[in-house]
């Protein structure tokens, strides 16, 4: 016979919260072993000391932990979900019958409250510090790696730069948007909303109305352009816990560079931890960035290739000019000299002079110009360093573990929605960027901590117990052994055996 169930809802429900939640879901674990009453303490000086009581910080935070860990983009939506799932009130310690935050509490306190006073660069640090305190990290080792991530702005948003304009200019300006020049539109009045569509936008020239801390950027060529934000973590190798993580509104190799060198400063005074190496994608193959990672004392893992070889191929190379250190000249095979030319792009160049070269034997040999120039960068000590460590198999470990730091980057834009920023304006991008972090290092933190922690009954047998008790009681406990191993039947079976054998 077919069934039906009864659904009269009942009016009273017997049950735990906790009890509804599997033991292995990563809540529970981040219960059972992150400890968040240090954001009380981090946010107290923000808080009056009278006056009505505020939401939690708390609880807000760990709300906002709950978005960023399942990709949750609005605030509105987040309240929802904390409203109807039953794990997620648990989590972030509502009972059944509290009311959840209104969505404009997160707002107020982004807007106000919290900005500007670094708490989630706090957060941040903290959960590394949790890490490192576990065991979980070492820091000898590490890679660096940025990402462009879409602004939460549209480039139709763009408007000119504003420059001071002379009397006559300015008039020239109103003369054009008069109502008797716009007599002739034929787009329908709508100039307004494609008014950069076919015009030339720039960082130089243009800022986005939305978002003006966003910046212009592409990824590559055959990629679109958007506006975006640079992003840019150090990893740590042997454990991906992420070490450090910035943004910036400036987009580009340049700032990249920038944001790597800066957060291998952090690590050291933040963590005390000394990286040994630091590896990195060709991006970073630039003299400034290999020069200042050898004075930090970080050995950079970088692919340095040497592009002169294209360039001279079938013609003398560089190593065929003898060096004048004294006189800060080259001399070339054929004996004439190359001087001081200047320096293009931080390259130093020397060059012949063109009569020695018009009448050399060997021209042809020798350069397809007037007359033969060399050139190395100002750094070029520190880039045959980098060039010579590509030899050796700590290189090709650190290039090994650069899809590490790819993995994290496509963790965070797959499920933690950090394709997109759900914010605006640097000063509150920053909130998702560290928030994302540490989710994803809470996340590491609480798995390796339930793997290698003690569970509580592992505990009470390795609690130590107090010698004079041991001896006291160690006759009885190795009587008690005896008779258990020899009371089960197949040890006595063996036993009476060899007893029989003896007094035949």
């Amino acid at each position: 016979m077919i069934g039906k169930k009864d659904n009269r809802e009942e009016i009273f429900h017997y049950f735990q919260m906790r009890d509804l939640i599997p033991d292995d879901h990563i809540l529970k674990l981040i219960d059972r072993h992150v400890d968040f009453s240090f954001i009380r303490e981090k946010v107290r000086h923000l808080y009056s000391e009278t006056g009505r009581p505020s939401v939690d910080p708390e609880l807000m935070v760990r709300m906002l932990l709950v978005g960023y860990l399942y990709g949750i983009k609005s605030d509105r939506r987040l309240c929802e979900e904390v409203g109807m799932h039953v794990g997620y009130r648990w989590f972030v310690g509502l009972n059944m019958g509290d009311t959840v935050p209104d969505h404009s509490t997160f707002s107020k306190n982004r807007h106000g409250r919290f900005e500007g006073s670094g708490i989630w660069e706090e957060i941040f640090d903290e959960i590394v510090r949790r890490c490192i305190e576990a065991g979980l990290v070492r820091g000898e080792h590490v890679t660096a790696d940025g990402t462009l991530v879409n602004a939460d702005a549209s480039l139709n948003a763009m408007q000119p730069l504003v420059v001071e304009l002379r009397p006559g200019e300015y008039l020239l300006k109103l003369d054009e948007k008069s109502p008797e020049k716009k007599a002739g539109d034929t787009d329908g009045g709508r100039d307004d909303e494609f008014k950069n569509k076919g015009g030339k936008l720039g960082n130089d020239t243009h800022r986005s109305a939305t978002d003006p801390d966003a910046r212009i950027a592409r990824k590559g060529n055959h990629s679109d352009t958007k506006l975006r934000y640079q992003v840019d973590y150090v990893m740590d190798n042997l454990s991906r816990v992420i070490l450090d993580a910035s943004v910036s509104g400036l987009c580009g190799r340049g700032a990249e560079m920038a944001l790597a060198l800066t957060g291998l400063e952090k690590i050291k005074w933040k963590y005390k931890l000394h990286p040994h190496t630091v590896g990195a994608d060709k991006g970073y193959a630039a003299g400034q960035f290999i020069r200042d990672a050898y004075e930090a004392g970080i050995t950079p893992h970088v692919p340095v290739f040497d592009t002169r070889r294209e360039h001279d191929a079938g013609i003398y190379p560089i190593e065929n000019f003898e060096w004048d250190e004294v006189n800060n000249r080259f001399i070339c095979p054929a004996g004439k000299i190359l001087k001081y030319h200047g320096k293009n792009h931080k390259q130093i160049i020397y060059r012949a002079n063109a009569k020695d070269c018009g009448a050399c034997p060997v021209k042809a040999q020798c350069t397809k110009d007037i007359s033969r120039s060399v050139s190395f960068h100002e750094h070029h000590e520190y880039i045959e360093a980098a060039r010579k460590e590509m030899k050796t198999r700590g290189y090709k470990l650190s290039q090994r573990n650069r899809k590490k730091i790819e993995e994290l980057f496509g963790e965070a834009k797959e499920q933690m929605g950090f394709r997109r920023m759900k914010l605006r304006r640097l000063k509150f991008v920053i909130e998702q960027v560290f928030l994302t972090a540490a989710a994803q290092n809470i996340k590491r933190l609480v798995k390796h901590l339930e793997k290698h922690v003690p569970k509580p009954a592992q505990q009470v047998k390795l609690t130590p117990k107090n010698p004079t008790y041991s001896f006291l009681t160690f006759p009885f406990r190795l009587s008690l052994e005896y008779f258990e191993y020899y009371s089960k039947p197949a040890v006595s079976c063996f036993l009476f055996s060899d007893l029989f054998v003896l007094a035949w």
